[in-house]
């Protein structure tokens, strides 16, 4: 189940078709959209949920969200920003496949990584950008990574 500050709580089904339904109420205007993960919890391995976000921004005019939660494990920092990773890669591709079902056009797309230069994360951030990169992605990472590290975060 997806989730929406507008809409409440939504299948995947339809959180594609308000989306479809967000692009075509201004079918001229360009669009960027965005996947973000972030996850929270004990480092132990137990308890920890991940949040995946997805923003449509319709370039100078705003934008939509929604977010999945999902629980999961995560043995350390670097286990849990793989999974992130992977739970973004894993959205993209569901996502990216229902669009062009519906034709839709007209946007860009990337994943947004809760890693950056600075801080625990610099140390993995070559690998977490080559794994998404290779599977065909743009990468933006912190401090530019918005929707992971703020919309996602904002849930987690």
């Amino acid at each position: 189940m997806f989730h929406s500050v507008t809409h409440g709580t939504i299948t995947f089904e339809k959180t594609v078709e308000l989306i479809m339904k967000y692009m075509d109420d201004v079918s001229s205007a360009r669009y960027s959209f965005i996947i973000g993960t972030d996850s929270t919890g004990n480092n132990g391995g137990q308890d920890i949920d991940y949040i995946t976000a997805i923003l449509v921004h319709r370039i100078g005019f705003g934008g939509i969200y929604f977010w999945h939660k999902r629980p999961g494990i995560g043995h350390s920092l670097y286990d849990r920003v793989f999974r992130e990773s992977a739970m973004s890669l894993e959205f993209a591709s569901a996502f990216l496949d229902e669009l062009k079902k519906r034709n839709a056009h007209n946007f860009s797309f990337e994943i947004h990584v809760d890693v950056g230069n600075n801080g625990k994360t610099k140390e993995i951030i070559a690998q977490v950008v080559g794994m998404i990169k290779s599977s065909g992605y743009k990468v933006v990472t912190k401090p530019d990574s918005y929707v992971a590290s703020k919309v996602a975060d904002r849930y987690t």
